[in-house]
């Protein structure tokens, strides 16, 4: 697996004031032929904890589409620890993603 192909920190700020950079990271997608799919990887890490997951497909589109889905999902584990922020604003640039049917 090569590098990252898109990198955010974003703050967390516990209730004592203390900050802490939180980090998410998404891969390009891969085709696994193991499991025949593409799959995107993503990671969360700060605060003393990594979260690691993967969006799959049955194209690179896919992929990756379900890893940006899975983003917010995966920083929600840090609402109880303080207050995130990007760029000191409350929101953190990961709207949640509509993966449903039209």
């Amino acid at each position: 697996m090569t590098g990252p192909i898109a990198e955010r920190s974003i703050t967390l700020t516990r209730p004592s004031g203390i900050q802490e950079s939180i980090r998410v990271r998404v891969w390009a997608p891969e085709y696994r032929p193991a499991v025949l799919c593409w799959e995107a990887d993503v990671e969360v890490t700060g605060a003393g904890d990594t979260d690691k997951s993967h969006g799959a497909g049955i194209d690179a589109f896919q992929a990756l589409y379900g890893a940006l889905y899975l983003i917010p999902t995966m920083l929600s584990r840090y609402e109880a620890a303080g207050r995130l922020s990007w760029l000191e604003e409350e929101w953190i640039g990961f709207p949640a993603i509509d993966i449903s049917v039209p």
